[in-house]
């Protein structure tokens, strides 16, 4: 074992071991309230927050109730049962949270609607993964203007990938995938379609070429939390969950209309930022609407702009220009005592434009590619719950959706311009029925059951390089999972707080791909109220892409060169590479463990040690075909002496017309071989390291508080493509996840004044492409942003983003389009003001 696993195992199994130690009696601590008359859910919240503790109620119990003003020096317990007084509601206090139960609901069994686990089809079950939460707070905290940017500034999260900024020449797995500027979650780097986004718990449609939604078409005004489970997770949710599950959840009731305005650019130049928002939002007994719309522009950064690109077109785009409309609106009502409706409906619209330069000293006019790409994305998704008896719940969901990029390329060579269009028309429709409710009581609690199944149907009509494909893949799905408390908090057990086990299996069959079935197992064990440990193990897979199985392979006619007189003079090969319709499922083993110390309700501290093996990665067999025909480890993939008819095959199956390298005309006779390049599941990686995460909260009087964050993780990962070929490493290589992120900051105020800093660390990589391996070096930033309420007239927010404009170093490009960074891990964006405006009404 390395010195560096050494030290993460010591550090898990040392938080793992320390001693409980009595915790702070934070509900005991008198603090100042005064709070006035208003909805009973906002004064809980408020409550909660000022004393620092989490807080879980079904807004059924709290719609429509009101409080009486609430002023004084008492402890939170007290003013938490000073709000609830008269209503028929009672708080169970928990280290560091409280529950409010409703008239029907039993200690053994709360059921709450709001108590959202993500990893988890069953309500309230704990996780045996840590859970990663991002707050609506900590959005604003961070001065962060959508989710995109939320995702880059996460450790466990890599930035390449389908994400706006990646330049040219930034390897393989990054080129080619971001047509439309959609921002997506990438953790641990394993590429963004094996990370699963959700909305509200609901897959929408997936976005340009890749298996991913586009997340910057959700507004973060709209934007409850975000939780995230790097877990694999796929026997709960299905196809490409490999590297964990992220869950957008939005706010379910707003009251109320907020306007506001912000402006920003960098100070290096390019990206000047204008976003508009308007939210609105009302409640009535029974059910709420909330609207929002947000109008977001940015300008392109420039090679010019910045001086690590000096050597690129001084027009070509770092940063490309986008500009969009989102539009995002979630309801609810309850139909009867027992059924309820909700509905999600999400749209955007915009369009992106960037620039690659191909020579420095010609204007791009000359030579060089301008892309402008159209897009518009559609999704509604319906739910009806139903309580059908003895606490069970019955879910039906439903799906539409519609993702659609529309694109042209200029390609100016010489004053000659050639023009090319590209279409990807993606459209998702699915069914989900499922229940979800107790078994029987054991000592611990209920034995609760989630089972369902359903129908998806995901299609992709694609028009590039003048050639279509328009391939559909439908699949039915079941699933169960099974929660067994083995202990609980009520039976006062001496080191067993609390024990349980969670069991899922889920099954899917792919109309191109056969049936799949996939197991996860969780053990959650709390010795003390302080500590809890927890043990995650379970398979996963990921689908190739509709494009990646489907767009067609390409023919190239190549001269046998570099063989010496192996093979007779003028003798040539056909090579065919690309998309292969025979992949099936990428596969992964996940395994977990984790500590969550909690010595006091102001302080939590959470480790984790995690291992993903992941095979049958879809990947083409090697990176060139020279010295192929000769290598005893690639003979499967030649075919020596091909016949003409074998040949015919393989050019007209090609979806381009056949490509000519060899300076003269192509004769079958001459061709000696042929080599079968295209992608197959081939690739196996493992991903291991460590995740920390640290938050401290602690009022400092006069109604302010005091939050320290961190959060980092460590990640070594590596890849062998075939049997007896050399393992490769990937973290810490460039234009992959270096090894090492952290991101920690404190924030400090209240409600009407707020002050926050954060510090991010990316660590360096190594580039290897090079005789001599090259040291690309970490980047650190600082950022700070602040809050105040301007009376009741505005809130006028601040934020600095990288203030001390920390730059990348320059990297070696093998042509004059690369860009000359590596702009997966490091941004162009550089030192960044912006300034909020917002009111409301």
């Amino acid at each position: 074992m390395s010195g560096k696993s050494r030290f993460c195992l010591s550090l898990m199994v040392g938080v793992a071991c320390l001693h409980p130690v009595a915790a702070a009696a934070q509900l005991q601590d008198r603090q100042s309230f005064d709070l006035p008359a208003q909805d009973l859910g906002d004064a809980l919240r408020k409550v909660a927050e000022q004393a620092g503790i989490e807080l879980y109620a079904s807004s059924a119990d709290l719609a429509g109730r009101t409080t009486r003003p609430l002023k004084g020096d008492i402890t939170p317990r007290e003013a938490i049962e000073t709000l609830l007084r008269g209503t028929g509601l009672t708080p169970r206090f928990e280290r560091g949270s409280v529950i409010i139960l409703g008239r029907a609901q039993s200690e053994s069994s709360p059921a709450q609607e709001d108590i959202v686990v993500t990893g988890s089809r069953i309500s309230g079950a704990p996780s045996a993964a840590p859970v990663i939460r991002v707050t609506s707070e900590d959005i604003r905290n961070g001065g962060q203007a959508d989710l995109g940017e939320v995702a880059r500034s996460l450790p466990q999260n890599f930035g390449g990938g389908q994400n706006p900024g990646i330049g040219s020449g930034q390897g393989t797995q990054n080129q080619n995938v971001n047509v439309n500027g959609a921002s997506t979650f990438n953790l641990r780097g394993i590429g963004p379609s094996a990370t699963l986004t959700l909305l509200n718990g609901n897959r929408f449609a997936y976005s340009g070429t890749q298996s991913v939604i586009d997340i910057s078409a959700i507004p973060t005004a709209a934007v409850e939390r975000i939780e995230i489970v790097a877990d694999g997770a796929s026997a709960i949710y299905g196809a490409d969950a490999v590297a964990g599950v992220v869950n957008i959840l939005l706010r379910k009731d707003y009251e109320g209309v907020t306007t506001s305005a912000r402006l920003g650019g960098s100070t290096d130049g390019g990206n000047f930022q204008q976003q508009y928002n308007l939210l609105g939002g009302a409640k009535w007994s029974g059910g709420g609407f909330m609207a929002t719309y947000d109008y977001f522009d940015n300008s392109a950064i420039l090679a010019r702009d910045r001086s690590y690109t000096a050597t690129s077109n001084p027009a070509s785009t770092l940063y490309p220009s986008l500009k969009r409309h989102s539009l995002l609106l979630s309801g609810h009502q309850e139909l009867t005592p027992s059924l309820r409706l909700k509905a999600d409906v999400i749209y955007k619209r915009g369009d992106m434009q960037s620039v690659r330069g191909l020579l420095a000293d010609r204007p791009i006019t000359t030579r060089g590619l301008v892309v402008d790409n159209e897009f518009e994305t559609f999704g509604v998704a319906p739910t009806l719950e139903a309580e059908i008896g003895g606490a069970w719940t019955a879910r039906l969901t439903g799906f539409y959706g519609t993702d659609k990029t529309y694109g042209v390329t200029q390609n100016f060579t010489n004053d000659v311009e050639a023009r090319s269009i590209r279409i990807f028309d993606n459209r998702s429709v699915s069914v989900e029925a499922g229940i979800e409710g107790p078994l029987f009581t054991l000592p611990g609690g209920d034995v609760r059951l989630a089972a369902g199944g359903g129908w998806r149907s995901n299609r992709i009509v694609a028009l590039v390089a003048g050639r279509n494909f328009a391939p559909t893949r439908e699949n039915r799905f079941a699933y169960g999972e099974l929660f067994v408390p083995l202990a609980g908090p009520a039976q006062d057990l001496a080191f067993a707080h609390r024990a349980s086990i969670t069991a899922a299996l889920r099954w899917e069959d792919y109309s191109d791909s056969g049936s799949i079935v996939t197991p996860k197992l969780g053990f959650v064990y709390a010795p003390a109220p302080e500590l809890s440990l927890g043990v995650s193990w379970g398979r996963s897979f990921k689908m190739p892409t509709l494009n990646q199985q489907y767009s067609g392979y390409t023919p190239v006619l190549l001269p046998v060169t570099g063989y010496g007189t192996l093979f007779p003079p003028g003798s040539t090969y056909l090579y065919i590479g690309g998309p292969n319709p025979d992949v099936g499922p990428e596969r992964s083993e996940n395994m977990t463990l984790s500590a969550t110390f909690q010595p006091s309700p102001r302080l939590q501290i959470v480790t984790s040690l995690f291992r993903i093996d992941y095979r049958d990665r879809v990947a083409p067999p090697f990176g060139s075909p020279l010295g192929i025909l000769t290598n005893p480890l690639f003979t499967s993939l030649v075919t020596f002496n091909p016949s003409a008819a074998q040949l015919d095959a393989a050019i007209v199956g090609a979806s381009d017309p056949l490509g000519n390298a060899t300076g003269g005309p192509y004769n079958p006779a001459n061709v000696i071989a042929l080599i079968d390049g295209r992608d197959r599941n081939i690739a196996s990686q493992r991903y291991e390291g460590a995740d920390l995460s640290l938050r401290y909260r602690a009022p400092v009087g006069g109604g302010r508080a005091l939050t320290v964050t961190v959060n980092a993780t460590w990640l070594d990962s590596r890849q062998q493509l075939l049997p007896g070929l050399p393992v490769t490493d990937l973290a810490g290589t460039i234009f992959n996840s270096p090894h090492f992120r952290a991101r920690g900051g404190a924030t400090f105020g209240d409600e009407r004044f707020t002050i926050a800093s954060f510090v991010n660390f990316t660590g360096g990589v190594t580039d290897r492409r090079r005789a001599v391996p090259a040291k690309v070096s970490p980047v650190a930033t600082v950022d700070l942003a602040a809050r105040i309420k301007i009376g009741d007239l505005a809130e006028l927010s601040v934020n600095a983003l990288n203030i001390f404009n920390a730059k990348p170093d320059r990297t070696a490009v093998a042509s004059p389009s690369d860009t000359p960074f590596d702009s997966t891990n490091y941004s162009a964006i550089g030192r960044f003001f912006g300034l909020t405006i917002s009111r409301d009404w």
